[in-house]
């Protein structure tokens, strides 16, 4: 037995002696327990004491006596309470119900203790949450928190502070209990509790942890918003004191942020500025407190942008303070604050006319040679990523793209097609399909680019990345589009390019399935000769059939999947018998051969059937087209 579990049983046996006037062993427990001493060893003593029937004891005490004893016991149940094991003892011994009726009493001190120990049986026990629950322990608690909002006894601040500690363990994870704390007030009482003890950093930072616990759960999200403590928060940040808070304040607020009305309301008040001001205090500072305070500053910062209006208030017409700092933070050394810059520059550039004034502003050249100072770098990919995503925004608008061409980002953004991390990879494929919209000079640089293509076919088939997977057929459909060159089709061709745009047909997007088709159509009408072996190896006849066969199949796609189809028996029924050049394949009869072959499959697919079906279609435009494909065939039937 060690020496802390045998002195411990000794004063627990005095106690039972002494039962009638059991102050001084109460004091000797009390003084045993305070003292610092090794924490296991500790545990494992209160444990054996528990186990020998100590909480019989202190409750024989605690409900036969009123004097100063009382108050002992109450307190040696709440350093009792810090020992995990002893926490579903204590409420099975009953001891809830009669700490809860002490909330109320005239004596601070013992109310007090009362919390204390409330507090610390409920720290992650929901069998102690739930002792408190079925004797209205909440209503209680919300009571006293309200009685003690301007109280100035002694002893008071201290009581306002294990109170809230109290409300903190009992209800977090606890939605019964969190459902009834709300619906009780504690968020007004809480706002009060800021307002009026500003200066009681204890008390504030309390209120605050507490607060944290209550917005991560959906159920306080309305009467959240309902109150005025987000201004009360905010307010914060431009007391004089608000350097106190910091740290807690961003942290609470970057965790609301995650609710876009939230988010919302941030944005359109002065929060962007004191962030700022923080960050600008911070700056240069190496220790980890400032560096802390820069990042979670930043982050929230950036989070703002992500909401519906906070970047058109924060641009504020190129005129928002965030806005010229992010200009600046683009040529600082410091890489946290580059990194910022570079999300904020692509939050801004959501919208068109952000773009054209970032544009202006000479913006990209910025972002391209903070890329090429880091192209080379794995460590640096999240920056990368960052600064790919800004320039896919800004290339999205028509009146862009001539400019970021000239400026050199097309070439500039190459330089990392040896990237190995996919999600670089992903938003590099974002940013050329952006560029080479429209632009057919661009579409034929890199269409008719062999290594290139062969590189993007490659990220056509990669298994494990769907974005990039996505994004590589939608550039290959978009070159063949935009290119609109017998050499760019070629080239597609040879580097295997038909299968993963005939798997793109049937993709559940409709954006790619009409991409994948319109490149097809083209490919069909313009290099069928060299296009035929690897569309009939694609199996495309079973993916028409799939697709005009399907009832769900929307008008638009039966449209354009009977356009490709006809485009294809067209140009079949136009290709000379024996004149064909043919590269591909060994001679042209032979290409002539499979074209016709694949002719034939479409006609005895049940294609033909399904297509006389569809001519009696409700949509006008189907029937048209499925009318049209019709007489291509009669007509190729008659000139045979």
């Amino acid at each position: 037995m060690s020496e802390e579990t045998e002195d411990i049983l000794n004063m627990v046996e005095s106690l039972r002696v002494t039962s009638a006037a059991p102050e001084k062993c109460l004091d000797r427990i009390l003084g045993f327990l305070l003292v610092e001493q090794n924490e296991d060893d500790l545990d494992r003593a209160l444990e054996t004491a528990v186990e020998k029937g100590m909480l019989g004891d202190l409750y024989d005490i605690i409900t036969h006596t009123s004097d100063g004893a009382l108050c002992k016991v109450i307190q040696i149940l709440a350093e009792l309470g810090k020992t995990e094991s002893i926490r579903e003892p204590c409420v099975i011994q009953g001891f809830i119900p009669i700490l809860l009726q002490y909330l109320q009493s005239n004596d601070i001190t013992m109310a007090t203790q009362a919390c204390r120990a409330l507090g610390n049986i409920c720290f992650e026990n929901d069998f102690g949450r739930n002792a408190v629950d079925e004797h209205d322990g909440i209503l209680l608690l919300l009571k006293l928190l309200r009685e003690h909002v301007k109280t100035t006894e002694e002893g008071a601040d201290r009581l306002r502070t294990i109170a809230c500690g109290f409300l903190l363990n009992v209800t977090n994870t606890h939605d019964n209990l969190m459902q009834k704390a709300v619906d009780g007030g504690a968020l007004d009482v809480l706002d009060e509790y800021i307002k009026y003890h500003l200066q009681d950093h204890g008390l504030c930072n309390m209120v605050l942890l507490t607060l944290g616990s209550f917005i991560d759960s959906e159920i306080c999200r309305q009467k959240f918003l309902e109150s005025s403590l987000l201004s009360t928060i905010v307010g914060l940040l431009d007391t004089q004191t608000g350097e106190v808070y910091q740290e807690t304040v961003l942290d609470l607020l970057i965790n609301l942020s995650e609710w876009d009305e939230v988010k919302d309301l941030l944005a359109e008040n002065s929060l962007s500025n004191n962030l700022i001001k923080i960050i600008q205090v911070n700056q240069g500072k190496l220790d980890p407190d400032s560096q802390q305070l820069i990042k979670m500053a930043s982050d929230l910062l950036i989070l703002l942008l992500t909401g519906d209006k906070g970047a058109e208030t924060m641009f504020a017409n190129g005129e928002g303070p965030l806005f010229i700092e992010s200009v600046k933070w683009l040529e600082e050394e410091d890489s946290r604050l580059q990194m910022s810059a570079v999300l904020a520059i692509g939050n801004f550039a959501r919208n068109d006319n952000h773009c054209q004034r970032l544009v202006e502003e000479g913006i990209v050249e910025q972002l391209l040679e903070i890329l090429k100072c880091h192209r080379d770098h794995e460590a640096d990919m999240t920056l990368q990523h960052a600064i790919l995503s800004a320039l896919r925004n800004l290339a999205i608008p028509a009146r862009n793209k001539p400019v970021l061409l000239m400026a050199g980002v097309l070439d500039t953004v190459l330089l990392l097609t040896s990237s190995e991390t996919m999600a670089v990879v992903f938003k590099l494929l974002g940013v050329l399909r952006m560029l080479v919209d429209g632009q057919e000079t661009a579409a034929l640089q890199l269409g008719t680019d062999r290594g290139f293509v062969d590189r993007l076919v490659g990220w056509c088939d990669v298994d494990e990345h769907a974005g990039v997977q996505g994004e590589g057929t939608r550039l290959l459909a978009s070159l063949v589009k935009n290119g609109r060159s017998v050499e760019l089709m070629r080239n597609v061709i040879k580097c295997q390019g038909i299968p993963p745009l005939v798997v793109m047909v049937s993709s559940e997007h409709l954006v790619m399935q009409n991409e994948a088709l319109v490149a097809l159509t083209l490919i069909c009408s313009s290099v069928l000769d060299e296009a035929a072996l690897p569309l009939k190896q694609s199996e495309l006849t079973e993916t028409i059939s799939s697709l005009l066969g399907n009832k769900s199949t929307l008008p638009e796609i039966l449209c354009n999947t009977l356009t490709l189809t006809r485009t294809l028996c067209n140009a079949v029924s136009q290709t000379p018998p024996t004149t064909l050049s043919c590269k591909l394949l060994a001679c042209a009869g032979r290409a002539t051969d499979i074209q016709q072959s694949l002719k034939e499959e479409i006609m005895t697919s049940g294609i033909v059937d399904i297509a006389r079906q569809l001519s009696c279609h409700d949509e006008d435009r189907v029937r048209e087209a499925a009318n049209t494909f019709l007489a291509i065939l009669d007509e190729s039937t008659l000139e045979r």
